[in-house]
């Protein structure tokens, strides 16, 4: 993103007022150095982009977002997970992840009408009740693969995909789009757990890019309605070109410009 921008990715310890004198915008990934962002706030508007809220060392992070008045969210709700807002407040947007397929990749025809790969990328601990999943797969007569977070091309690989893990209110409510985004630019179509930002992804590519459930035995109803009607997997499928598109690196950095325009101007 940092690329896409015209900008530079690197660690604060490497970085010195002198590199950023001329910076419209300072992004803080996950975790900032206080004394830095103190000492930077006569620089430029410097935002704290919070990824996932800590659910351990809460007082610690808490005391990272009130070093901030402006933060990058996975959602609207995740404001409510942040602590005790500075005295003068927050200024938040909502920008979602780009997707990663860069190469425009889109399902096969003859993969669309007889799919033989359930697939989901990630570390396996995220997805919750795996070997009840991949026995179900199995079941229905298709192969499991679960591939490493690094490995994205095996989204390539894949003709279903799944994401899952147990209700969990702060989890649910601020964790980002990316599985679905990924499946949906690759024209997978997907059955996942209910997730604000999965809800948010889907009603903005007009409904209808993958399934959600909200409990196990729906969400295994649910992968057995992908494996067994094609029709859904085409309606589903269709939403992959726009995806591809809406969820680019390229539209996510017009995203940032507009925020950091917004705050520059001020």
């Amino acid at each position: 993103m940092a690329a896409a921008l015209s900008g530079v990715c690197l660690r604060h310890r490497f970085a010195g007022r002198g590199a950023l004198a001329a910076a419209p915008a300072i992004f803080w990934i996950v975790e900032a150095d206080l004394d830095r962002v103190c000492a930077w706030h006569d620089l430029a508007p410097q935002f704290f982009d919070v990824i996932n809220p800590a659910v351990e060392n809460r007082e610690t992070f808490y005391k990272q977002c009130r070093a901030f008045r402006h933060l990058i969210l996975n959602t609207e709700s995740t404001v409510h997970f942040l602590g005790d807002a500075p005295h003068d407040g927050w200024k938040s947007w909502v920008i979602p992840h780009h997707h990663c397929n860069f190469s425009n990749f889109q399902l096969a025809e003859d993969r669309l009408e007889k799919p033989k790969v359930v697939g989901y990328v990630g570390d396996p601990v995220h997805l919750h009740d795996t070997d009840i999943i991949r026995s179900a797969v199995e079941a229905l007569g298709m192969k499991f693969l679960n591939a490493p977070t690094a490995k994205l091309a095996a989204y390539q690989e894949m003709d279903i995909g799944v994401a899952w893990t147990r209700r969990d209110t702060q989890r649910d409510l601020t964790r980002s789009n990316i599985k679905l985004v990924n499946f949906a630019a690759h024209g997978i179509p997907s059955v996942l757990c209910d997730y604000e930002s999965y809800r948010s992804a889907d009603a903005a590519l007009g409904g209808g890019a993958c399934l959600i459930r909200d409990s196990l035995a729906d969400f295994l109803e649910g992968l057995r309605e992908l494996v067994t009607n094609e029709d859904l997997r085409r309606k589903i499928n269709q939403k992959g070109i726009l995806a591809q598109t809406q969820y680019s690196v390229a539209a996510i950095a017009d995203r940032y410009r507009e925020v950091i325009a917004e705050q520059t101007a001020l």
